[in-house]
């Protein structure tokens, strides 16, 4: 009998030392953050942001990075507005956190500054809050968006029958490819027919010759591109239902045929760098129109708000340039106002038809960039 109590006594003891050190280990193994006691783990949710990188506000592929800030967070709290925010144009970055149980969202510029989007302002922030950020917000830029390299650059980093990873920045959807030939762009091959459908899945389910911003991913580089997804010219890969070749441009890098710049693809390839606003923002009246026929052809509606600084409808299924612009002298203008040719397949129709496109653009001074202020079609 005592024998049979000495052993549960003992069982007893056990069970208490192991229940010691399971406690013990739980408190050691927990998460600690700085200037918070361990069992503050619920005000340290309500520190935490969560910063958000994407192409478009429709994008699917985006680069995020969570950070805890109690300077932020209280200088967010107070919410004193400062400047109005005058620009029509989407941020690309977004800062959210939880407040009392509700999710606040803000767009974040270059250089930190945070934009209420309900209020159309600028908060004031201190100095130190915002060089935090604007570290925090030009590090995740660099992550997500790709290098801006001239073409001979990037001919050299991908050179011919190189493998390398294309993603779409908008989709986020990857395939691998090979550069065949080229030597004004890159003509590329997807590698196997896994590949082409997930180029085709891009072009939502037929090949086009429509161009898109991707990113080409190599032996530890991004380089920012633009594609079309049209087989086209010789076949060099067997067996991956690609009948042809499609193209990438880089920086100004130029087509086969008329040796010159490709507008579509020079404005794609900036957007695929993050800089898409910046590099609209110096185009000529000229330039500007093409970028807008290029965003109308392709039912693109964040193209044409970065050309006209306005929420954009599109009102037709394709349209190209026809007439040449006129070698004109804008430098002292604030208006212009002119008429291009175009060929353009109206909504809810099939056939192509000749047309005129009256535009009118103005800026609010010399320095200031162009904007489209209206389009009539004739």
């Amino acid at each position: 009998m005592y024998h049979n109590r000495a052993n549960s006594l003992l069982s007893k003891v056990i069970c208490m030392l192991l229940f010691i050190l399971f406690i013990s280990n739980f408190m050691i193994g927990r998460p600690y953050v700085k200037g918070m006691e361990p069992t503050d783990q619920s005000a340290a949710d309500t520190n935490n942001f969560r910063l958000i990188v994407k192409s478009s506000a429709s994008a699917a592929y985006q680069t995020e990075v969570m950070f805890t800030d109690k300077k932020l967070k209280k200088e967010l709290d107070d919410r004193r507005l400062g400047v109005a925010f005058s620009d029509s144009l989407l941020l690309d970055t977004t800062l959210t956190y939880d407040n009392k149980g509700q999710t606040q969202s803000f767009g974040v510029t270059l250089n930190g500054e945070v934009v209420d989007p309900t209020a159309g302002s600028f908060l004031e922030l201190s100095a130190h809050v915002q060089e935090v950020l604007r570290a925090q917000v030009q590090d995740l830029r660099a992550k997500h968006y790709g290098e801006l390299l001239p073409w001979e650059e990037a001919s050299l980093i991908l050179p011919k029958y190189s493998k390398f990873t294309i993603v779409d920045v908008e989709s986020g959807l990857s395939f691998e490819g090979q550069r065949r030939a080229g030597s004004h762009h890159a003509d590329v091959q997807p590698l196997t027919k896994e590949d082409s459908a997930t180029l085709k899945t891009i072009y939502g389910g037929t090949w086009s010759w429509d161009r898109r911003a991707v990113l080409v991913k190599l032996n530890g580089r991004t380089l920012a591109g633009s594609m079309h997804g049209m087989p086209h010219g010789g076949d060099g890969i067997p067996g991956n239902d690609f009948d042809g070749h499609f193209c990438i441009h880089f920086l100004g890098s130029v087509t086969h045929g008329s040796r010159s710049m490709d507008p579509a693809h020079q404005v794609m390839v900036h957007r695929a760098a993050g800089l898409l606003i910046p590099y609209v923002s110096k185009l000529s009246p000229w330039a500007l129109i093409d970028v807008w026929i290029s965003a109308a052809n392709q039912g693109d509606l964040q193209l044409l708000q970065v050309t006209t600084g306005q929420e954009q409808a599109v009102h037709v299924r394709s349209m190209r340039r026809l007439s040449k612009f006129p070698e004109l002298d804008v430098s002292q203008l604030l208006q212009l106002e002119t008429a291009v040719s175009v060929t353009a397949t109206p909504e809810r129709a099939s056939a192509v038809v000749n047309r005129r496109v009256l535009f009118r653009l103005e800026r609010a001074s010399l320095d200031a960039r162009w904007y489209i202020r209206s389009t009539v079609m004739q």
